[in-house]
């Protein structure tokens, strides 16, 4: 965390009904010498080339340290999957992992078991729509939320002048523990949420932990992604005349690509397994980062590997089988990717499925990469084996 930096708290309501709620808890936060982030606000980071729903979330996922959220008598603008903006910046939270306080309104929780033994019953005097109650439901359900009730915004404000301190008593523990455990947690390998998940251990903390590196690590790849897709290498250009060294640049390479994908599949079907470990076993944080790092190091290793091709000049015949060779690194490159995705997105999920319903939740990760065209590439082989050595 930068040097000066103001921890930020990011308030989530309906605007409309909750606006001097809202502007009241601002105030508060102020006092506390934190940042607050509220989306009427000019100071609200705003991107021009992305929609209200995506600004929304870039700004919890970016900015929040720390989630406010009032739950009034609105719904709110319904995104196309039903939920609310307010219910998916919620569900950012979740995922971040950051601290999390839930107030609704007082008259809302006390009608909340009527409607659950009623569902279908007109509750218009309290709700603008019922899928408000559905909400109520669902956060209340998560045991890590702490749900509070209030009439006005000074019930609020009391129950922050209360809970806010203890974060900073936390905070002191958590040094306390890293210094008493002599936990090493280095910025660049543990961004801000990776050293919470190493210091707090929620539930499933190894396969958050596990998805949260692998995506953070992804991510500073981008412009290697950016570099293959343009074809951009500053490596020195290659010249090769002699069809014997042609071939051997190209078996170094076939080999090259086979090592690559076999250390990539050991790194997610063994080592992965192993970091996290066996079930009632705590897993080990340092062997988690080594993994991580390590499977995006191949990934980079490879986006290399094909950009190799981009740099090397041969005779044209070779061109068929080059093409058929750097294809080789394309299934790696998306089946990681895709692996990648998939965990950052199905762990933190099925962690959120097995708090609300108490239910175990199966998931297979099993990595597996499709041979190489090797039929193409051996019918190349054998067309240039002709071509330049049929009479030796």
């Amino acid at each position: 965390m930068p040097v000066g930096y103001k921890p930020t708290v990011f308030v989530s309501s309906t605007c409309f009904d909750l606006g001097q709620v809202r502007s009241d808890i601002k105030d508060l936060i102020q006092t506390f010498g934190l940042e607050p982030v509220l989306s009427e606000y000019n100071s609200f980071p705003v991107s021009p080339d992305t929609d209200t729903i995506s600004n929304c979330l870039r700004n919890v996922r970016e900015k929040a340290d720390i989630f406010v959220l009032i739950i009034g008598g609105r719904y709110g603008f319904q995104t196309n999957n039903g939920k609310s903006i307010t219910n998916l910046e919620y569900l950012e939270a979740k995922r971040k992992n950051i601290p999390i306080y839930v107030f609704v309104n007082t008259g809302i929780m006390n009608v909340l078991p009527i409607w659950k033994n009623n569902p279908d019953a007109d509750f218009s005097s309290h709700v603008e729509n019922k899928k408000v109650f559905e909400f109520v439901e669902t956060v209340s359900h998560f045991k890590s939320n702490w749900v509070y009730k209030f009439d006005s915004a000074s019930d609020i404000k009391s129950a922050l002048l209360q809970q806010i301190p203890y974060l900073f008593m936390e905070a002191l523990e958590a040094r306390k523990k890293l210094k008493v455990n002599e936990v090493n947690l280095p910025s660049d390998l543990f961004p801000p949420k990776a050293a919470r998940l190493v210091i707090e251990k929620p539930d499933g903390w190894e396969y958050l932990l596990f998805a949260f590196l692998c995506k953070e690590y992804l991510g500073r790849l981008e412009h290697k992604k950016f570099d293959l897709e343009y074809g951009i290498s500053f490596n020195n250009v290659i010249e090769i005349e002699e069809p014997q060294e042609v071939f051997n640049w190209i078996t170094a390479h076939n080999n090259e690509m086979l090592k690559l994908i076999r250390i990539t599949t050991t790194l997610i079907n063994d080592a992965a397994i192993k970091s996290l470990g066996e079930p009632g076993v705590e897993g080990d944080y340092r062997q988690i980062q080594h993994v991580c790092q390590r499977l995006l190091e191949v990934y980079e290793q490879i986006i290399n590997w094909k950009l190799s091709f981009t740099t090397l000049e041969v005779n044209e015949d070779f061109e068929p089988i080059l093409k058929v060779l750097s294809g080789f690194a394309d299934d790696p490159l998306a089946k990681i990717d895709k692996f990648i995705n998939r965990v950052h997105f199905e762990i933190p999920e099925a962690l959120d499925n097995i708090a609300l319903s108490g239910e175990q939740v199966k998931l297979d990760f099993t990595f597996s990469l499709e041979s190489p065209d090797i039929n193409g590439f051996n019918r190349e082989l054998k067309k240039l084996g002709d071509l330049y050595f049929q009479n030796l």
